[in-house]
């Protein structure tokens, strides 16, 4: 196997990586190939450029993968109503479980449900979203 064919293998892998939701297990293989290439080009045999690719690809997978999500991941911001969660909210209405009270946050009014009662004018969490209501803790 020459260094040629593990390039298009290398090359093939990182565009289905491209096409793919990130997942990043397919640059692993290209990865994997590129190494197989280099071992190509001192050694030509194919059971060398095989273990190579293998062995390059695994370690690719097990060090580089996680590397490379934690570092993508760190530019992704929540939206909408996901980047509410966590937030804090100033109580309008009193919550008296199980009736809903009222919360505002970032600007807008929304309804909200605890598991404790919370007065009027009371800082709250945002623990997460159900439907059209927040639920808070204090």
């Amino acid at each position: 196997m020459t260094c040629t064919f593990w390039i298009v293998v290398a090359l093939i892998c990182f565009a289905i990586e491209i096409l793919t939701p990130g997942v990043f297990f397919f640059a692993c293989l290209g990865v994997g190939a590129l190494g197989a290439c280099a071992a190509a080009g001192f050694a030509n045999s194919a059971v060398i450029s095989l273990t190579f690719f293998a062995v390059v690809s695994v370690a690719s997978v097990f060090l580089l993968r996680p590397l490379a999500i934690r570092y993508l991941s760190k530019g992704i911001k929540k939206s909408n109503v996901d980047a509410l969660i966590g937030q804090k909210a100033w109580v309008t209405e009193a919550i008296t479980p199980p009736k809903l009270g009222m919360v505002k946050i970032i600007g807008e009014i929304w309804r909200a449900q605890a598991t404790e009662d919370i007065p009027v004018e009371t800082w709250v969490i945002v623990e997460k979203i159900e439907g059209t209501r927040l639920i808070v803790k204090k």
